[in-house]
């Protein structure tokens, strides 16, 4: 495959709603550019480090019925803990960025975690992710098979950082009394995000 399509494969991929979308969103809505773009950065740091080799060692042993559920069971029950942590930010019981700011997770640690309890990334590399891989070094060695992931993260990371940028502009223009409303929308979308990863799971595998 070339640099371009895989481009458009992970561009195209990143842009479904999803887990690491709407974390990206909300981290950019609550906290600033900065940490939308730590939380972007982090899925595709799991992917190198641990979704590839991991694939590459197991090959076909990727998670399918029970395993995918329970993976899908713990990341929607992350996502519905950080939603419920906007709420508390809502209700003034979160602390905030200022002051012992240590409690609260790190942006790109959300984003971590969250990629690596969502099943889905797990089926996509070792599946299609590894079939491509595989394929371009049959074809053109290490740097065929560097191709496919070196695309597809360019492509993911441009729509990722993509909506760091137009959440971040937006968030310019809210009132100053708008941050309740941005901590209560913010709660919505993780709850919604990890209530719809929890339903897709079991739709797909049971």
């Amino acid at each position: 495959m070339s640099l371009l399509l895989a481009y458009a494969m992970g561009f195209s991929v990143a842009s479904m709603p999803g887990p690491i979308l709407a974390l990206i969103a909300t981290e950019t809505l609550r906290r600033g550019a900065w940490p939308g773009a730590q939380t972007a950065l982090a899925p595709m740091c799991v992917d190198a480090c641990v979704m590839l080799p991991l694939v590459m060692v197991l090959q076909s042993s990727i998670p399918s019925g029970a395993g995918a559920v329970a993976i899908g069971l713990a990341g929607g029950a992350f996502l519905f803990w950080l939603g419920l942590q906007s709420f508390r930010a809502r209700s003034g019981g979160a602390v905030p960025d200022g002051r012992r700011g240590s409690r609260r997770l790190p942006p790109f640690l959300k984003g971590v975690l969250t990629q690596l309890t969502n099943p889905y990334a797990y089926i996509f590399w070792g599946t299609v992710g590894f079939a491509f891989v595989r394929e371009g070094f049959e074809a053109h060695g290490l740097k065929g098979a560097f191709s496919f992931p070196a695309g597809f993260w360019l492509g993911a990371g441009t729509m990722n950082f993509l909506v760091v940028y137009l959440v971040s502009r937006g968030r310019r223009y809210l009132p100053p009394g708008a941050e309740p409303y941005v901590h209560a929308f913010s709660g919505i979308l993780l709850i919604g995000a990890g209530v719809f990863l929890v339903w897709a799971v079991f739709t797909d595998h049971l």
